[in-house]
């Protein structure tokens, strides 16, 4: 159950930081006492990353060497997955704000930076399996792998479904 509610939060916040964000006025001023949409984003993605971290611990079952391996290197592959996730929420803000006035140009754009996204996504999953294959014995590379991959298709599954199609 856990593991859905992470998922879920995953979700929620990358579609909040696209829908919150295209909504709100560029010229409203912030008020001093409530923090900003921005940050409250980057707080829930925080919280979420936790969650996330919280889910991998208790699913592998490392031995405290293998977790003396593993963390150091999900620590960097977590840096690396932050910018990709600030790269879709960039895509999705950017969608949001055109999908009333959608034009051929800008939807290639998009599908163009979905793309590179993806690929991006994907080398940096690469890269970090490689590297836990140096640390780890392989049917624990291949748990995390499942885990990981599981968070990542209920996530992309959440923000599909909420997402409207392109008009």
């Amino acid at each position: 159950m856990r593991f859905h509610k992470v998922v879920a939060a995953l979700s929620l916040t990358l579609l909040a930081a696209g829908l919150a964000l295209a909504q709100a006025p560029a010229s409203t001023p912030a008020k001093a006492a409530e923090p900003s949409v921005e940050a409250q984003i980057e707080q829930l993605r925080k919280d979420a990353r936790a969650g996330k971290a919280d889910i991998i611990a208790s699913s592998m079952g490392f031995t405290a060497e293998e977790a003396a391996k593993f963390w150091p290197l999900y620590k960097g592959y977590e840096t690396a997955q932050k910018a990709v996730g600030d790269e879709k929420v960039a895509i999705i803000k950017d969608y949001a704000a055109h999908y009333d006035a959608m034009t051929d140009a800008k939807a290639t754009e998009l599908v163009g930076r979905l793309q590179a996204l993806e690929d991006k996504t994907l080398a940096t999953k690469h890269q970090f399996v490689k590297s836990l294959e140096g640390v780890l014995p392989a049917k624990k590379v291949a748990r995390y792998y499942q885990v990981e991959n599981r968070i990542q298709m209920l996530t992309n599954l959440s923000l599909a479904a909420d997402i409207p199609l392109v008009k």
